[in-house]
């Protein structure tokens, strides 16, 4: 048992790792961050500073990070998708318990290979899967397990994506392209899938899946469009505008980085003119579906739809959960459980939580568990390791397959 703060190493300091360092400023006695991996200059000195890390503690890669063993417990690893693996491999063999964002890698193998690595070495690793760790979701799990409404027969999920999500994240963003990161399905839906299993606490025995790139491509591309949104006549109806999305709502700018000396105004022009964000919709080299549909078969014949929808204005999650005595539905900002003897209702609203920023202070509470794990490994288990998280990596890998291939898979 640590009696000491963890010691931490943040490598990457995007927009997911830098949450997860807001626990450190209130919570000093549990975590310390005493080196930082990261190639962007300002990024890293404003941490630097904020954390009080040495300089001598500061690497612009993770080859000179790892060249040598660290005075550290444990790497929170935020970094793109395809390098997840190559870092978790290398903190995992010098023994730093790992957090680990999602997923934890871009291949079933290389998944299986760092919970094997992990498991080997005794080392913790920790996938941050969101869902397990918001109040919301835990009141609907405590219903499920309390068996006041039966057994599980069946259940249906949606994971609204929303059309700005869609365009930034998957059409024009980083996550566009199969072949450079990751299917839709594990990218952004691998902890729905995770929490369905949680929920029903069963195996996924059988997968099957429908969906295509529908829309985002040029053969869609309305006529007097542009290649670019700020040269584009059509672009103030266009409801897929960049210059609307970034310069005029100001929205998903948290990864345009303001250099010393610039402001944000001249970084989003600079980004509209030049840069992948400022590219028309139908004009990119996006290839991940962009509505999706999946059927799951649970072990004792659990059945379970889900449907992933990106032209939307909705953003959200809502979940139905069938049993035999009554029915729990979490959507909006609420949780709402009938019991089918005199329709008596139950509703818990989730209101003031889902206002809170963090996910609701989700992100806190994953960070939390980590360093409470760290510290006393034999006391306190994590709530979402690696050894749970890989089924849904899997079963992401499966659905992919089945729907590229058109055929229902078994597990």
């Amino acid at each position: 048992m640590l009696d000491v703060p963890v010691r931490l190493a943040a490598i990457g300091l995007g927009n997911r790792t830098t949450k997860y360092l807001n626990y450190l400023l209130d919570h000093p006695q549990q975590g310390r961050l005493t080196a930082i991996v990261e190639p962007d200059p300002s990024r890293m000195s404003e941490i630097k500073s904020l954390f009080g890390v040495e300089s001598g503690n500061c690497f612009s890669s993770t080859e000179s990070f790892f060249c040598e063993k660290r005075d550290v417990d444990g790497v929170i690893i935020g970094t793109p998708d395809k390098t997840h693996y190559g870092i978790a491999m290398d903190a995992i063999g010098h023994g730093y318990h790992c957090l680990l964002e999602k997923p934890i890698a871009t291949t079933a193998r290389e998944c299986i290979e760092v919970a094997e690595a992990a498991k080997k070495a005794g080392v913790l690793v920790c996938v941050c899967y969101v869902l397990r760790y918001h109040p919301y979701y835990h009141k609907v799990k405590d219903i499920l397990d309390s068996g006041e409404l039966g057994p599980i027969i069946s259940g249906s999920h949606i994971e609204n994506v929303g059309i700005d999500r869609m365009t930034h994240s998957y059409v024009r963003g980083i996550f566009s392209n199969s072949n450079k990161s990751t299917p839709l399905i594990l990218e952004k839906c691998c902890h729905d899938i995770d929490m369905l299993i949680w929920l029903m606490n069963k195996h996924v025995a059988k997968v099957s899946s429908f969906g295509s790139l529908g829309w985002f491509k040029s053969e869609n591309a309305p006529e007097g469009s542009s290649e670019r949104c700020v040269n584009c006549k059509i672009e103030q109806d266009c409801p897929f505008s960049a210059v609307d999305l970034y310069q005029r709502r100001k929205e998903w700018i948290s990864n345009f980085v303001v250099p010393n000396g610039d402001t944000l105004d001249n970084v989003i022009a600079k980004e509209l003119r030049e840069g992948r964000y400022g590219r028309c919709v139908y004009h990119c080299d996006n290839d991940v579906a962009d509505h999706q549909t999946v059927g799951l078969e649970m072990a004792g014949g659990v059945t379970i739809g889900m449907s992933i929808e990106t032209l939307t204005r909705h953003d959200g999650r809502a979940t139905k959960i069938n049993c035999a005595f009554g029915e729990v539905f979490a959507g909006g900002d609420s949780v709402t459980v009938t019991h089918f003897s005199r329709s008596r209702e139950e509703k818990y609203s989730f209101a003031e939580t889902l206002n809170m920023p963090l996910h609701g202070n989700a992100d806190l509470k994953i960070i939390e568990d980590f360093l409470q794990a760290v510290q006393d490994p034999e006391n306190h288990k994590l709530l979402s390791p690696i050894e749970e998280a890989l089924e849904s990596h899997i079963v992401c890998f499966k659905i992919e397959e089945s729907r590229q291939e058109g055929k229902t898979i078994e597990l």
